[in-house]
């Protein structure tokens, strides 16, 4: 059940289809939405180092970087507000002074959903890789989560990435019980052997069955290939309008890499991708 959604907002180009889905969500689901804007003063004054004689220039750079990121989420705060007032669509605005990560994971405890951007939540002219900011986010343990990018799409079917894992399985779980979107033809989607010592066709006959036990008739498959690759190509197949694909958050700290399927995925797929685990 969806009853609050959190979503981020900030300048980059995910705006628009952002509006489309969030609003879309909230109606279906009768849910509230709750508009994060969260400005880095730390990151933002970061300028690095100022020679002698520029502490002038640095202190305009440093306020020039703050007023564009308060003018830029308020510009996005007000069009959200006005797309869900003609959704008829609650909405309370959230206003942060802080580190982002910190406010997303002080927030989603109490939200049912968060949507970011899948290129980066954060502003493009001060990050230089907006995008790994996602990933710690990610890593930080933000979940569910659900990712935005490119143009917004009627969503009928979905792919989901199932390969035997506790990961991929809470995040099959979850993603079908929260039943997004009405009405969706849901593909579970074993990619390659899987990760116990389990044939294909037994974990997804298992998988199958515990859908079927929640309400859910889905399709099963198995095909062979990278799993970034052989997921994405299979929803374009399907038609699907989303990819549910699991994620090892000690893998992430660990290693310092997102896991290769998913950090592919987030930086060559136009589809929404569902991450929770």
């Amino acid at each position: 059940m969806i009853k609050r959604i959190l979503v981020g907002v900030a300048g980059t180009p995910d705006l628009p289809s952002k509006l489309k889905c969030v609003t879309q969500l909230a109606q279906h689901h009768g849910a509230e939405v709750g508009v994060l804007s969260v400005v880095d003063i730390d990151r933002l004054t970061n300028v690095g180092g100022v020679p002698m004689g520029g502490g002038h220039y640095a202190w305009r750079m440093r306020e020039k970087r703050i007023e564009r990121s308060h003018r830029l989420d308020e510009d996005a705060i007000a069009q959200f507000e006005d797309a869900c007032k003609k959704a008829n669509v609650p909405v309370n605005v959230i206003r942060r002074e802080k580190d982002p990560l910190e406010a997303l994971s002080e927030l989603t405890r109490y939200y049912d959903l968060c949507v970011l951007g899948a290129r980066g939540w954060f502003d493009y002219k001060v990050m230089p890789e907006p995008r790994d900011a996602l990933l710690n986010v990610i890593a930080g343990g933000v979940r569910p989560l659900l990712t935005i990018t490119g143009e917004m799409k009627s969503i009928r079917s979905a792919v989901v990435g199932y390969n035997g894992s506790i990961e991929s399985a809470r995040t099959m779980k979850s993603f079908i019980k929260l039943a997004l979107w009405p009405d969706m033809e849901i593909h579970i989607v074993c990619v390659g052997k899987p990760k116990t010592k389990e044939k294909p066709e037994e974990i997804l006959d298992a998988a199958g069955a515990w859908a079927k036990t929640h309400g859910f008739e889905v399709k099963l498959a198995h095909c062979e290939g990278t799993p970034s690759k052989a997921l994405h190509d299979y929803a374009m197949d399907v038609n699907a309008g989303v990819i549910a694909i699991g994620s090892s958050c000690r893998r992430v700290l660990v290693k310092r890499r997102f896991g290769k399927n998913v950090r592919t995925l987030l930086e060559t797929s136009d589809l929404p991708l569902f991450l929770s685990n």
